[in-house]
């Protein structure tokens, strides 16, 4: 049932009644309710959208277009460099059990189990993705044992990152069975970080280094002064449209905008590992629109952001996979 299905967007219309305190969690400023009030007048204008479009079938496929320039012709040396990644292009489809791979809706959490929270606000936190190792590169390492990852995040900005706070919860598949819990109601919580429930239609392909992150010094000294065919400024043309894919993805490269940053762990204060990236606009980079959605303006809606995800760009979960809780942090 449609209402089913997006019981999590629903949930986000509880809070209008009590957002300048909760009983357990700290003050809410009063403008607080103004974004509320907003974002789920959008989040209501998408799901109209949503319901417009259809639900993708899920026996479709969504599929990158052919790079339009042969990069390892041109750039032999950066062959040892590439990366396995699966772009994951959530859509609006029928939403899969709670056992399997998918942005947002009903995860399995064991009914027994407490239900995650916020320690700054003292709110539940919003399952986001659920990914099983088969959907994965095989490249990208699960905690020993495990072979589903779960991420939830805190459904307000975290004050040292100004990004929603992940936590990685790390499962064994074979251990999940149902009855499973549904998330407690969303007080306080941004719509925006409420996902839609979608569908994973996985793409495998292969990814070049960001620019901040390629660090073959010749490669770079040959890149700028390269001319790609067609023309166009080199370094653009690599960014945007030979190297790291657009969107949902689990492994490859990050995508930096700016320098390379990634995140110091707060434990052992080591760089830690990519492992994944949300982002609220799959067509942000024109040439990375599946080939099943190129010329279709009227899809961006239902496309490009199914989940409704209120994300001002990159979002990067890194791990680190030194210390033994494999804590997770953000970063864009």
């Amino acid at each position: 049932m449609y209402t089913r299905r997006l019981f999590l967007a629903a949930a986000a219309t509880l809070p209008l009644a009590a957002c300048r305190r909760t009983p357990t969690g700290p003050a809410v400023p009063a403008l607080d309710a103004a974004r509320i009030r907003d974002e789920l007048a959008a989040r209501n204008t998408h799901l109209a959208a949503l319901a417009a479009a259809g639900k993708l079938p899920t026996t479709a496929s969504r599929t990158t277009p052919p790079r339009p320039i042969d990069l390892l012709k041109e750039f032999p040396e950066l062959k040892p460099l590439l990366r396995m990644a699966h772009r994951l292009h959530p859509r609006y489809s029928d939403e899969p059990a709670s056992d399997q791979s998918k942005l947002g809706g009903a995860i399995a959490w064991p009914a027994g189990e407490p239900w995650p929270t916020c320690e700054t606000f003292k709110t539940p936190l919003v399952p986001v993705l659920q990914l099983r190792a088969d959907d994965c590169p095989s490249q990208v390492k699960f905690k020993p044992g495990s072979d589903v990852l779960q991420l939830l995040w805190s459904p307000r900005e975290s004050k040292d990152t100004g990004l929603p706070r992940p936590t990685l919860v790390w499962r064994k598949q074979k251990d999940l069975a149902p009855p499973f819990a549904e998330p407690p109601p969303m007080t306080d919580a941004y719509p925006g970080y409420i996902p839609v429930p979608c569908r994973l239609f996985v793409e495998k392909l292969l990814e070049f280094p960001d620019w901040s992150t390629a660090k073959v010094t010749p490669f770079r000294e040959r890149l700028e002064k390269w001319t790609p065919a067609g023309g166009g400024d080199p370094v653009k043309t690599y960014t945007d449209t030979l190297s790291v894919a657009p969107g949902a993805k689990v492994g490859g490269f990050p995508h930096w905008v700016g320098g390379a940053n990634p995140p110091a762990c707060a434990t052992c204060k080591r760089a830690m590992d990519y492992l994944l990236t949300l982002d609220a606009d799959e067509w942000r980079l024109p040439s990375w629109v599946p080939v099943e959605e190129i010329g279709k303006p009227e899809l961006r809606a239902s496309a490009s952001n199914a989940a409704g995800l209120a994300l001002a760009g990159n979002y990067h979960v890194f791990v680190c996979r030194r210390c033994p809780d494999w804590p997770a942090q953000a970063a864009s």
